[in-house]
């Protein structure tokens, strides 16, 4: 479990924050089904229970108005840092992009034996990957403290420069989610998991 047990606690706070950053993810992007493109949810990666593993953070599959399904390949990173928070999606976009196709291995892998169309795409996922085809896209979502929260949108453009090759207004997508104070608000959710135990 991503935040340890209350008797042996995880030992590292950034680990905790990240693992809260990525639950926070994907409650938004599970709640969010549809998207004024006409791309209707489809399904979102469950969340590593390990933050420490290595790997692509989320996928998510969606239907687009035409009946195609795409996908978004995402990497979540927590902020609480003196430098900016494009420093942080820089990071993050930089792995996406050398380390993409090794992420997409790790996550597809299992469910490309699921049958059907799904199954089908999903064997398909690394080859639109490596095209760069326009089925294909990635995202950046970063959890932060509010007085780090990006005030333009020029925040996510290392996400555009990284991927060249994707549309950025159509297959970039950036999430900056923040909280008062994010660091104590990790600390409060993972405080609330423990007291289910």
């Amino acid at each position: 479990m991503g935040f340890g047990l209350p008797g042996e606690p995880a030992k590292n706070e950034d680990h905790i924050q990240g693992h809260v950053a990525e639950l926070m993810w994907n409650r938004l992007l599970a709640e969010r089904v549809s998207y004024a493109d006409g791309r209707r949810l489809v399904r979102v990666a469950d969340v590593k229970t390990d933050p420490l593993e290595p790997g692509g953070d989320g996928l998510v599959l969606y239907r687009t108005a035409n009946g195609t399904l795409v996908f978004r390949l995402w990497e979540i990173k927590k902020h609480d840092s003196v430098n900016q928070l494009s420093a942080t999606i820089r990071t993050a976009s930089n792995q996406l992009a050398n380390r993409g196709d090794t992420y997409l291995g790790k996550i597809v892998g299992p469910a490309s034996l699921e049958g059907g169309e799904i199954g089908a795409f999903f064997a398909d996922v690394i080859e639109l990957w490596i095209d760069r085809s326009e089925r294909a896209g990635v995202g950046v979502s970063v959890g932060t403290s509010t007085h780090h929260a990006p005030r333009h949108r020029s925040s996510f453009r290392s996400l555009a420069r990284a991927f060249p090759d994707f549309a950025p207004q159509e297959q970039t997508e950036g999430i900056a989610v923040a909280v008062a104070d994010f660091p104590a608000f990790a600390q409060r959710v993972k405080e609330i998991v423990w007291s289910g135990l």
